[in-house]
């Protein structure tokens, strides 16, 4: 050992030996443990965490819009909206059909991470296994019909649905207004 290191060393033990300088042989306060961070008020502010459990019962948030007649919700998964046929986006299962990503993205505008109740209506789910329903917002907006009323998306023929005449009617008027693909 060095004769420095030695004095050192000599210097901490008699410090030990005596106690702290100026006490009356009272025991020091335990140390306390340095840190580089400021220290936490009492009531410091917590984040806010965004809110996974709607604050209403039957309420869901809608998680991501798929293309002009398809989304996901949570506590329920993909729900394909009953009576809406929107034309093919690009990137999807089959061949883009023409106005396909403005009718997705007109349905992003209109529902992407909004509450939503769902609503059914006969079969719940079709050959790929989605949830087929009526999809509301919270201020009462029919989402299948809102799409079909703006002229991005078609009426469904195919099968029938409660709302069948509804939608039929709001085709025939996003027709005559020009609105949407029917514009163009």
């Amino acid at each position: 050992m060095t004769p420095f290191r030695a004095a050192a060393v000599l210097v901490a033990l008699a410090g030990l030996a005596c106690g702290p300088a100026g006490t009356s042989g009272e025991p020091a306060a335990p140390a306390q443990p340095r840190t580089t961070a400021a220290p936490v008020p009492a009531e410091a502010p917590q984040p806010r965490a965004i809110p996974t459990i709607p604050s209403s019962p039957g309420l869901h948030r809608v998680r991501q819009v798929i293309d002009g007649d398809t989304l996901t919700v949570a506590g329920i998964g993909t729900i394909r909206l009953i009576g809406v046929d929107a034309p093919e986006k690009q990137g999807g299962f089959r061949e883009a059909e023409p106005y396909g990503d403005q009718a997705t993205a007109y349905l992003k505008t209109l529902a992407d991470g909004q509450l939503v109740r769902v609503e059914y209506d006969g079969e719940r789910t079709d050959r790929f296994n989605r949830t087929l329903a009526y999809v509301f917002l919270e201020d009462g907006t029919l989402v299948n019909e809102a799409v079909i009323r703006a002229g991005w998306a078609e009426h469904y023929r195919r099968f029938e649905y409660r709302r069948k005449d509804d939608f039929r009617r709001a085709e025939r008027e996003a027709r005559q207004a020009r609105r949407g693909m029917w514009g163009r």
